[in-house]
Formats: C-alpha cells, sequence, structure tokens
C-alpha cells in the first residue's frame, strides 16, 4: 500500500470516526429519539409544567462561556399552530429577536427548520446575542415537537457540527 492510500485512509478513518462515536438516544417516556454526540448527556426536566430533555455539553466552557442550551419537548399544539404561520412567524422580527436568515418547510413531513438570533440582557446590563437552531414537527392533531439548540452567537459556529446533530436528528414515533 503507498504511502498517499494509507494517508486517505487515515483520514477516511479518522473523519468517520467522529459520526460513528455518536449514538442514538431514545427517551421511553415521550418517544423522542436523536443523535446524541459523545460525552453529551440528557437530563429530563420539567419546564412549565411540560417534560422536557435537556441536552448538555460534556465540557464546563462549552456550558458557561458558549452558553450551550439544547431543549428538546414535546407540547400540544395552540390553534395557530400551522407550518406556514410558523414560517411567517419567523420570517419577520420580533421584539429582541431578529427576522430568521433561514426558514425551510418541509409541509410533507410537517416539518420545519429554521435559525434566527435573538438578543437579552445578561447581568450588568451585558446585552447577549444567541444563535438558535430551532426544529419544529407537527407529529399530529395533540402533538408537536420541538427542538431548539442555541449558543452565544459568537461560539454558535464552533459547536455548529454537534448541535445540528441533536436537533435536526430529532424524531418522535408516531401513536
Amino acid at each position: 500500500m503507498s504511502a498517499i492510500s494509507r494517508m486517505v485512509l487515515l483520514g477516511v478513518l479518522l473523519l468517520g470516526s467522529s459520526t460513528a462515536l455518536a449514538a442514538s438516544y431514545a427517551d421511553p417516556v415521550s418517544k423522542v429519539r436523536f443523535t446524541l454526540p459523545p460525552g453529551w448527556k440528557v437530563r429530563p426536566s420539567v419546564t412549565d409544567g411540560v417534560r422536557a430533555l435537556r441536552v448538555v455539553p460534556p465540557k464546563a466552557d462549552q456550558r458557561e462561556r458558549a452558553a450551550i442550551e439544547v431543549l428538546i419537548g414535546v407540547r400540544r399544539p395552540r390553534r395557530n399552530d400551522t407550518l406556514p404561520r410558523l414560517a411567517a412567524m419567523f420570517r419577520s422580527e420580533d421584539g429582541d429577536r431578529e427576522a430568521a436568515n433561514f426558514v425551510r418547510v418541509n409541509s410533507k413531513a410537517g416539518r420545519l427548520v429554521t435559525e434566527y438570533r435573538d438578543g437579552r440582557f445578561v447581568s450588568n446590563r451585558l446585552w447577549i446575542v444567541r444563535h438558535n437552531l430551532q426544529v419544529i414537527q407537527l407529529v399530529d392533531k395533540n402533538r408537536l415537537l420541538e427542538a431548539r439548540c442555541t449558543a452565544n452567537a459568537s461560539e454558535f459556529k464552533t459547536y455548529r457540527r454537534q448541535m445540528e446533530a441533536i436537533c435536526l436528528s430529532v424524531v418522535l414515533a408516531r401513536k
């Protein structure tokens, strides 16, 4: 085997190893499934009376400096929660949320994928801009699956692939 062939094989193995190490996570209660990057942990929680899955990155600096927050939940859709209406809502700015820079509706799958930025004040009146990747799927008349992957805008690019692996792979088993 030539040196070039060995280098190509090593490169393929190294590139494939990160995706090969990712595991599939299935929640037994909500029936939500998604890809879980190596080292990330899932912690069930209750937010506003709704059970949600909080996906936590492995390193403290990812949780603190990058302020990574991944939240996955199933809720009952509101009366006006239709994909075209939700897409239109994200296409226009609202308060501290900018108009989305990416909105894709897949009507056949009943899925909306959007990317947008929003801002908020934190301690000492410091304004922080957050970058959000959000997936909304209308499963049926009674269930709406929502996955939101968020990080500080300055750090989002660094952790983009891991958060995309989680949010874009989220599915819910049909009844």
